[in-house]
């Protein structure tokens, strides 16, 4: 079954992207959302350099358009099966810390409980997941991609 779930909107306006897989963010998104499927007894996510390659175009793309443009236009690139996306959170949003920032994005994914599509996606029958970040300035967009 694929999924596609409505990302969060709070546009507040803010050039350049993220460092990539390297940032300590892309490794939080990643652990925490392991800590998250592990409360509720779901098996842990790996770190999939395909699916964070594919969700930093997400977020790269669907920064100067709308939640979910990359995913729906290429329906998953083949490899992505569901999607998270918090577009446009400002830097703030996280105390000025993109680790945070992306904590933040999590937890409101997370808050949703069961029957949210956020949540679902989270605790869904997945194998791996590629964290995405872009931003300009203090503008960001957070993907998440899950695949086999």
């Amino acid at each position: 079954m694929r999924r596609v779930a409505l990302g969060f909107g709070l546009a507040l306006a803010a050039c350049g992207s993220d460092a990539g897989g390297s940032s300590p963010a892309y490794a939080r998104c990643v652990a925490m959302t392991n800590e998250l499927r592990a409360s509720v007894g779901k098996a842990a996510v790996t770190q999939s350099a395909t699916l964070e390659d594919f969700a930093d175009t997400g977020a790269a793309t669907d920064f100067g358009g709308q939640a979910h443009d990359h995913f729906r236009a290429t329906n998953g690139g083949g490899i992505a099966f569901a999607e998270n996306e918090c577009p446009h959170w400002d830097l703030s949003f996280g105390g000025g810390d993109e680790v945070k920032l992306v904590e933040a994005c999590i937890n409101a994914f997370w808050s949703e409980g069961p029957g949210g599509g956020h949540y679902d996606n989270m605790t869904g029958n997945y194998a791996a997941l590629g964290c995405g970040i872009y931003h300009e300035g203090t503008d960001y967009t957070i993907v998440q991609d899950y695949g086999p």
